[in-house]
């Protein structure tokens, strides 16, 4: 089984005697070492100590069962590959171990074709991955050369925080579709309807992220050449509040626009301000449904956009009565992707909302409480400046 000589290392944790000898002998057989532990505890306190390359374990065991066996390997070692040992009737449990990132899972009876196939793909995700990571420390040797070379460090570290998100949401999104193409299997295989609807339901929410995360690149790497026309600066805000108001409704939000009460014109990318106040409204509908605290079923949800005029400026005012963010979280916004939306955000939103606004000379800012809701603030100049062209 193995394409070097590198003899890896599987730790067999089962409660049952008799598997854990049938196991140990089939794969000492091919060519591995095998440690053996009885239950979770002792599989846990063996993982630490004789770190090994794979874990094997049953998903139902006394005491610590393999569901949180495998959650307290990977806070310590989220590369190792853990296979679960499941039941015919334990296939939710199987499911939930994919999303707490399991590498693969075999049935009971364990057939030894099985057995070697989940191994043998464990050992080459880990060999690709070495690779990965080779190819990328001489990537990042090669980068951090390149930088004292150029004045362009920030544009780097950018791209490096890019693809770092990027990485983390695909992953998010891969594990959901490993899972829901799981279910749709067994849907299939035992002609189940209840699996079939509930597995489509799940790729269809996989679906979304793909296509909101395709957008979300696609609009931040637009040029920067801005399509400039001018426009009375109600009119992309009119526009976003017709085109979320059945969102807003469906959320049992109150979404009003309190529009400018006086009719001048300003030069703008009509289509790009309309994304940057997307970005800033949507975010703000999703205050309410996240870090656990989820005001969801409040009475008084509200989100509100001002249209105003300040001196030499045009001012978007977007605020919500949500969950509001830390200061920690507050502190890194603008400048890093990150988002406060766990698996289903990307950050990309709020970073391509500042470029936009950078792109035509304004500025954003914006107040924030946790538990008591956010005020983003967008100030675009009323006059072009010279030199500026569409």
């Amino acid at each position: 089984m193995e394409n070097n000589n590198k003899i890896y290392t599987i730790l067999l944790v089962d409660d049952e005697e008799g598997i854990r000898n049938v196991l140990d002998i089939t794969l000492t057989h091919a060519g591995f070492k095998v440690l053996l532990a009885s239950d979770g505890d002792a599989g846990f306190a063996a993982f630490k100590t004789q770190k090994p390359d794979i874990v094997i374990t049953d998903i139902k065991m006394p005491g610590i069962g393999g569901i949180e066996l495998l959650k307290q390997i990977k806070q310590v070692s989220p590369d190792t590959e853990v296979i679960m040992i499941t039941g015919h009737g334990d296939m939710d449990l199987a499911v939930k171990s994919l999303q707490y990132e399991a590498a693969d899972f075999i049935t009971k009876p364990i057939d030894s074709t099985e057995l070697e196939l989940a191994v043998r793909k464990a050992v080459d995700r880990m060999s690709i991955n070495h690779r990965i990571k080779a190819y990328t420390d001489d990537l990042e040797g090669l980068i951090r050369e390149k930088d004292k070379k150029i004045d362009e460090s920030q544009s780097l570290a950018t791209i490096g925080q890019t693809v770092a998100g990027m990485s983390h949401v695909i992953k998010n999104i891969a594990g959901g579709l490993k899972g829901s193409s799981f279910i749709l299997e067994q849907g299939i295989q035992n002609e189940n309807r209840e699996y079939l609807v509930k597995g489509w339901e799940m790729m269809k929410g996989n679906i979304d992220k793909i296509t909101n995360l395709s957008l979300d690149l696609l609009n931040y790497a637009k040029t920067s050449r801005l399509q400039l026309k001018r426009i009375n600066p109600n009119y992309p805000a009119r526009e976003l509040t017709t085109f979320l108001n059945s969102r807003a409704v469906e959320k049992n939000i109150k979404f009003v626009l309190s529009p400018l009460d006086e009719k001048l014109s300003v030069m703008v990318d009509c289509d790009a301000i309309y994304n940057a106040i997307f970005n800033l409204v949507t975010n703000a509908f999703d205050a309410f449904d996240i870090d656990g605290e989820n005001k969801g079923g409040r009475a008084d949800k509200e989100v509100m956009i001002c249209v105003e005029k300040e001196p030499g400026w045009i001012v978007y005012r977007v605020s919500d009565n949500g969950n509001g963010m830390d200061k920690n979280i507050s502190q890194s916004l603008f400048k890093e992707f990150i988002t406060t939306k766990g698996a289903y955000g990307t950050g990309f939103g709020l970073m391509t909302t500042k470029k936009i606004i950078d792109e035509h000379n304004g500025l954003i800012v914006f107040k924030t409480k946790k538990g008591e809701g956010s005020v983003f603030t967008i100030k675009i100049p009323l006059q072009l400046p010279r030199g500026k062209k569409g």
